[in-house]
């Protein structure tokens, strides 16, 4: 056998190098698009988290300190827990705010307070007009909300002075959080005004699973 028919033989055509550069193209663009929506996933699932967190939090302190511990969900990314000491008592240290992805410097990327259109209300029916949804059983609009020394979730329309008022009316809630375009990352949190139940949701394309 000549030295060209053995080189013939043992090499490659273009067209089969073209074909193995066609596979290796596609099954790059193929794991892109699953690292990306994997990660876009953990960000929902990590924000939900920490909604949970925040709200768990707030009520243990509640329950333990027997103070009311007001909790304000702020757009576009932040939650801020509140103790509310009474007059005259030497506060304690104070909480740091909380930014859904730690994404304190912006939301570009990361999840935030978001109702996705068209996407349905959770079981639980709390609402979903707006990304913070908040009402008493019996209607209201948009509360300031706190949990009490019983562990429920209560509100008034008044933004300070929960200490004074003592508002008792259980308030029902609902945030929704994800990254607006993207419904896989769709992802919901209720609370329960008269116990301070929390429940979490994700929507998994076609309803919201628990």
């Amino acid at each position: 056998m000549t030295q060209r028919a053995k080189n013939r033989q043992s090499g490659f055509t273009l067209v089969e190098v073209i074909v193995v550069a066609g596979i290796v193209m596609v099954l790059s663009a193929i794991a892109i698009v699953l690292t990306q929506g994997t990660v876009q996933s953990y960000k929902a699932n990590t924000a939900s988290a920490e909604v949970v967190s925040q709200l768990r939090l707030a009520r243990e302190l509640a329950i333990s300190k027997r103070r009311n511990v007001r909790i304000d969900f702020t757009p576009p990314n932040k939650i801020q827990v509140t103790v509310e000491y009474l007059t005259g008592e030497t506060p304690g240290p104070a909480i740091a705010p909380v930014y859904l992805n730690d994404a304190d410097q912006g939301v570009s990327g990361t999840c935030q307070y978001y109702v996705f259109p068209g996407l349905p209300d959770t079981p639980m029916g709390f609402g979903n007009t707006s990304a913070i949804d908040l009402a008493q059983p019996g209607g209201g609009g948009t509360w300031a909300v706190m949990f009490t020394t019983s562990g429920a979730l209560v509100g008034t329309s008044a933004l300070a002075g929960f200490s004074v008022i003592g508002n008792s009316n259980p308030v029902n809630a609902s945030i929704f959080i994800g990254m607006p375009g993207v419904n896989s990352t769709a992802r919901a949190v209720t609370v329960l005004g008269a116990t301070g139940r929390v429940r979490t949701y994700a929507w998994d394309g076609t309803q919201w699973r628990e």
